[in-house]
């Protein structure tokens, strides 16, 4: 079935979306016109469309409507990269849970990060206020106290100090098909997309390594996640408005690279 369609009257002939293709479906026929190869699959990412600066394509199974332009101004390298460099992992949170639409904002634009062979299977569990986290970070020792696992951490939440999820009023979890063999990564990056969208936002955040050792281990605290029963964890960030303010960035260990 032929998903592709291309406007002669309005198309360059410049074969712009014959190059960016990444699956490769696209040809050029012999009147110098893109057409759809009969036997290749089309993974939807739109970069034909995308791409087209005479808007001769459409595609059937992505609404144009749904199409955003892109924002031409760019970013002075030095401010961006002052922005990357100044992140900091957050660990001290005010109680205050972030409202749904500033959490949903930051959702949106993690849905954009890129996926293996664009297949967007990443799926979220989001707990807002600090008693959801809280029962949360319980079940984590749970699993941790089953599995004999950290038993010095387990030790600390007893004496009712939490290093699991540090009193963070907020949690957004990754999670996906435990068949999915780039889980980690394609999660790992949507993750990525939205501590960088946090941070934009002036919104602490902070990596949780211990809630995904947890849960994919542990299939009640999965259950407690709200997680489909053939989903796993792909990792999780704890969000909210952070205590403090830094001043310095700190040093890093020097660059290591190997040119080839």
């Amino acid at each position: 079935m032929c998903q592709i369609t291309v406007d002669h009257a309005l198309c360059k002939k410049d074969g712009a979306c014959v190059a960016v293709c990444p699956s490769k479906v696209l040809l050029i026929n012999e009147q110098g016109y893109p057409e759809q190869h009969p036997r290749r699959k089309c993974i939807l990412c739109g970069h034909c469309v995308a791409v087209c600066m005479g808007e001769a394509m459409t595609h059937s199974e992505l609404a144009s409507e749904e199409f955003m332009p892109v924002s031409r101004e760019k970013i002075a390298p030095e401010v961006m990269d002052g922005f990357l460099e100044s992140r900091r992992s957050v660990r001290e949170f005010k109680p205050r849970a972030l409202d749904e639409q500033t959490l949903s904002e930051m959702l949106l634009v993690a849905r954009r990060a890129p996926t293996a062979s664009n297949s967007q299977l990443i799926e979220w569990s989001v707990a807002r206020g600090p008693e959801k986290v809280h029962a949360i970070a319980e079940g984590i020792i749970e699993a941790f106290r089953a599995f004999e696992i950290l038993p010095e951490l387990v030790r600390q939440w007893e004496k009712g100090v939490d290093h699991v999820l540090r009193g963070a009023p907020n949690l957004v979890v990754a999670h996906g098909p435990a068949s999915h063999d780039w889980l980690k990564e394609d999660g790992s990056t949507a993750l990525a997309y939205l501590e960088l969208s946090a941070e934009a936002r002036g919104i602490g955040a902070c990596w949780t390594g211990y809630l995904t050792r947890a849960a994919n281990l542990h299939a009640p605290l999965r259950r407690l996640l709200g997680l489909p029963e053939d989903h796993l964890v792909a990792g999780g960030l704890m969000l909210g408005p952070g205590t403090y303010r830094y001043r310095y960035i700190p040093p890093r260990k020097p660059l290591s690279v190997h040119w080839v």
